[in-house]
């Protein structure tokens, strides 16, 4: 009886809307026809006609819907988030898509829908494709918006989001990964389906960048002039959809959603920076600091992938853990080469991690001159970082001198050394600084020295201090708070040091 009851209260509720549109909708007929007649004019052109409502201004929104405008996108509100929680998305994306056509000029509505589809809609889906397919959906939601309001911060920002934190960042990321960077290559769609058709939704991403991994040349077009009366060191953002991937480029095994995230990311820092445009729900703070922070994290995302290249073209399991994979190949003897078509694709990644962690760095220093309060918090990136560089630098070096002879051999190994130095003495710098138990500093560390100033220790103390410290760890009693979030930085001296130890057998 409750079942039945219900459905009629669904059916009922479904009529009302119904009703309500169609009324909307001769009213809107009515007023249009009226409001024609006082300004004399004929009626519409046929350019007129292929506008929608999403190009009108909310005055004319209003004389066309006249007093339902309000009314009318308070039920399809109601009605779309009841269907959203009742798991009922038929007609979903019409609602929301009569929604943003209604508010077009109210950011906020677009930035929860952008996100409502990408993850309260995406989630709902059974398996990964679906989810991705509904992510696309909220970034092509983002992108209409964008192309009638274009270099719009809170726009831009929340596409950013959507490629870092979701497709780059979720726990379905792998999936999300690997399809972003092969849809980013070209490849064919299809030709029947397009755009402008009714029920037209995203099954792909579209290709981004040509056969050589160079950006598509309409996506770094640039749409407006660089003023003359801003500093030659200042960025400006020149309205091409991609600008600061051509940095970057080639991108021989496609586009990261963390690189694509940078992109929208920097866009939007520049144009609080330089346009003075502010984010209508995120600080100023925060928006400053994503372009460094993607970078490190796409960064990452490319050392991980030059793992498993190593991993696989040595004949090792690849675990799932990105921690796990620093040690496998750690001992490969340097006189053990991989063939170069299997190690191709983790040299050109070790590359690439190099010069957008260097740029990170940057970032991130940059970003804590402007805003020193954030320090704190982001002093920590800034270390990580400096290990990351150096390691990546020596993974390079250490597989091409596999394949180099003669002089070439010799510079790659003194490089790698060099290298493998520094990025070990970072490693044992980070978990002497920041894993350490401040109730042992006293009996760890000289006199005077805390971890805040810990920078002041000889680094040769550091192996010492780390050992003591591991033996204080297993007295009885003792927890060890710091014991998961030191795997990382010892799986990174661990590595730097077989290496190194490989290295001086040449």
């Amino acid at each position: 009886m409750n079942g039945t009851t219900a459905g009629v209260h669904k059916s009922a509720g479904r009529i009302t809307t119904v009703i309500v549109l169609v009324v909307a909708l001769v009213a809107a007929g009515f007023t249009r026809h009226v409001a024609e007649r006082q300004r004399g004019t004929a009626g519409p052109t046929q350019a007129q006609q292929g506008q929608n409502l999403s190009n009108m201004n909310s005055f004319a929104l209003a004389l066309l819907l006249g007093g339902l405008r309000g009314p009318l996108v308070m039920i399809l509100w109601t009605s779309s988030e009841a269907q959203k929680s009742e798991k009922n998305l038929e007609d979903f994306d019409t609602k929301v898509e009569w929604i943003r056509m209604l508010q077009p000029e109210f950011d906020t509505v677009h930035i929860f829908q952008i996100w409502n589809k990408a993850y309260n809609i995406s989630v709902q889906m059974a398996s990964n494709a679906n989810k991705y397919i509904t992510i696309l959906d909220a970034i092509e939601y983002a992108k209409d918006v964008d192309r009638e309001r274009p270099n719009n911060i809170n726009i831009l920002y929340q596409i950013g989001s959507v490629y870092f934190d979701k497709l780059g960042g979720a726990s379905e990321k792998e999936y999300y990964r690997k399809r972003v960077r092969e849809e980013s290559l070209p490849h064919k769609t299809d030709a029947k389906i397009k755009r402008n058709d009714p029920g037209w939704r995203p099954m792909m991403m579209d290709s981004l960048l040509d056969a050589k991994g160079m950006v598509l040349p309409d996506k770094l077009e640039p749409k407006f002039p660089r003023p003359a009366d801003l500093p030659a060191d200042s960025d400006w953002n020149d309205g091409s959809e991609l600008q600061y991937l051509a940095k970057y480029q080639p991108y021989s095994y496609g586009l990261s959603p963390q690189a694509i995230g940078f992109n929208y990311f920097k866009r939007s820092q520049v144009l609080q920076a330089v346009g003075k445009q502010r984010h209508a729900q995120v600080s100023d703070l925060v928006i400053d600091s994503r372009p460094g922070l993607s970078l490190r994290m796409w960064g990452e995302e490319e050392i991980e992938r030059g793992r498993n290249v190593e991993l696989k073209a040595f004949g090792k399991e690849i675990p799932t853990e990105r921690v796990d994979k620093e040690l496998p190949t750690a001992d490969i003897a340097l006189s053990t080469p991989p063939t170069a078509k299997d190690i191709e694709e983790a040299l050109f990644s070790y590359a690439q991690a190099v010069k957008v962690e260097e740029d990170a760095l940057h970032s991130y220093e940059v970003h804590l001159q402007k805003y020193a309060i954030n320090r704190s918090t982001y002093e920590f990136h800034v270390e990580h970082i400096k290990a990351l560089i150096p390691l990546a630098k020596g993974d390079h070096d250490y597989l091409a001198a596999q394949l180099a002879t003669g002089a070439e051999r010799d510079k790659l190994i003194a490089s790698a050394t060099e290298n493998y130095q520094k990025a070990k003495q970072q490693a044992q710098y980070m978990l002497v600084r920041y894993h350490i138990d401040d109730q042992l500093v006293p009996e760890l560390f000289p006199p005077g020295i805390t971890r805040m100033t810990s920078e002041k220790l000889d680094p040769k103390d550091y192996a010492s201090i780390l050992e003591k410290n591991k033996q204080l760890m297993r007295r009885p009693g003792v927890f060890d708070q710091y014991a998961e979030d030191r795997v990382e930085y010892e799986r990174y001296e661990k590595r730097a040091e077989t290496r190194l130890q490989q290295l001086a057998k040449k």
